[in-house]
């Protein structure tokens, strides 16, 4: 009995870098899965925009409706007010995540095409996901660029995940001038 007096410490010690590793991790993954479902949100939102519009406007008007959604997933330190955590979607932080937005007319569809660049939060398992992860099959098929680690004139300087989806909506009318 005698030697064993230190074992369970020695195991807890062994094994609780694993433990805290695999959970950071899930939480990783499951908040990726998240800004996924958020994304492709942010880009049925754009496209929605872009029907009540006249074509000088469709591009403005799905930026900001993508914005407004995004924001959520971009909310940054800078963005407390009064104790709350405020998304706000005409924020710097916000505006420069969202690195690509455009607009494609067909005659009776438009489609939309977002890429944001989501900040990676959990400690430890995004700076693992950020350097040593092929997070493709979380993005779209297209190949390279998934991973940034640009600045976006906020307090976080963690890696990015970059986010690229696409919409198409029917538009089952034509807006006059």
């Amino acid at each position: 009995m005698k030697d064993e007096k230190g074992s369970m410490l020695l195991e807890t010690v062994a094994a609780m870098p694993l433990l805290l590793a695999l959970t950071f991790g899930a939480l990783q993954m499951a908040h990726i899965h998240v800004a996924r479902q958020i994304a492709a949100y942010a880009a049925y939102a754009a496209a929605r925009a872009t029907l009540p519009v006249e074509e000088s406007r469709e591009k403005d008007a799905a930026e900001h409706a993508a914005r407004r959604i995004l924001a959520f997933l971009a909310a940054a330190p800078d963005g407390i007010r009064d104790g709350v955590l405020m998304p706000d979607p005409e924020a710097k932080y916000v505006k420069d995540r969202l690195l690509l937005c455009n607009v494609t007319r067909g005659s009776w569809s438009r489609e939309v095409e977002i890429k944001f660049a989501f900040p990676l939060v959990i400690p430890f398992a995004a700076q693992i996901i950020g350097k040593g992860f092929d997070p493709v099959q979380f993005t779209t098929s297209e190949r390279g660029g998934h991973i940034s680690e640009q600045r976006f004139g906020d307090a976080f300087e963690g890696p990015h995940l970059i986010l690229h989806e696409k919409m198409r909506i029917a538009k089952p009318y034509i807006v006059k001038n």
